[in-house]
């Protein structure tokens, strides 16, 4: 019996040691040559939200970030490290992009998984959630969603906001221009060069020039490091204005 509790002790310890070293901490991803893989390790994790490093106690500051459609995650690995300092505590939010499920739904998971780490870490004063093309159309729409009295930053990435408000067959899915009346939430849009943009360039229209009163609009350049500033490389350009500020 004693064999056999110590071997069980023994398996079980294992097991959690390879499971933490298989989780992608947020300084162990490679924003270098294994960028790809680092970034497919961000989009393997289970649906929901993840915490991408230990708490830091010293943290006041909540980050999320969220991906768009079809992502490979890998334009999220230096954004984040880059954003991360020791007042901001880094998550990682994963979700179905196959518009199987109503976006609103999408965007209420968020919400209540944000409001769940607020009540485990009080010392947490300001949310900042990074959303990324339709993860940027996500998030705008916790504008009018958010009812927690710690006060919300939203960047809009090179998102399609121009698709919000349009008609939905399913009236309980209907997707919303924010209104923007929430003193406590504060909405950036980052649009992309609309010409420059592979994602957009081809549309008729650029989804990205919505008017939302109140926001603050941030045109991007054409050129980020000597390079064409399309849609993906936005969010490292976002990252590195952010942790200069």
């Amino acid at each position: 019996m004693k064999r056999w509790l110590v071997f069980a002790t023994f398996f079980w310890v294992a097991a959690s040691f390879a499971e933490e070293s298989d989780f992608p901490w947020l300084a162990d991803l490679d924003a270098n040559e294994g960028v790809k893989e680092s970034g497919l390790r961000l989009v393997n994790l289970p649906y929901g939200l993840h915490a991408l490093e230990q708490k830091e106690p010293s943290a006041t500051e909540l980050v999320v970030g969220v991906h768009g459609m079809r992502s490979e995650g890998y334009e999220w690995v230096y954004p984040l490290q880059t954003i991360d300092s020791e007042s901001r505590q880094i998550y990682f939010f994963n979700w179905d992009t196959t518009l199987a499920q109503c976006q609103l739904d999408v965007v209420r998971t968020i919400k209540t998984n944000i409001e769940d780490q607020l009540a485990k870490n009080p010392g947490i004063t300001s949310v900042a959630i990074f959303g990324h093309s339709l993860g940027g159309m996500v998030v705008a729409q916790l504008t009018d969603e958010w009812e927690v009295e710690t006060p919300l930053t939203i960047h809009a990435i090179a998102a399609p906001l121009v698709f919000l408000g349009r008609e939905n067959q399913d009236e309980a899915c209907e997707l919303q221009l924010p209104k923007n009346q929430n003193k406590n939430v504060r909405l950036i849009q980052w649009r992309t060069r609309f010409e420059l943009d592979n994602a957009f360039n081809r549309m008729d229209v650029n989804p990205m020039a919505v008017d939302i009163p109140g926001s603050i609009v941030v045109d991007l350049p054409d050129t980020y490091r000597d390079r064409r500033l399309g849609h993906n490389w936005s969010v490292s350009y976002v990252a590195d204005r952010i942790a200069s500020d």
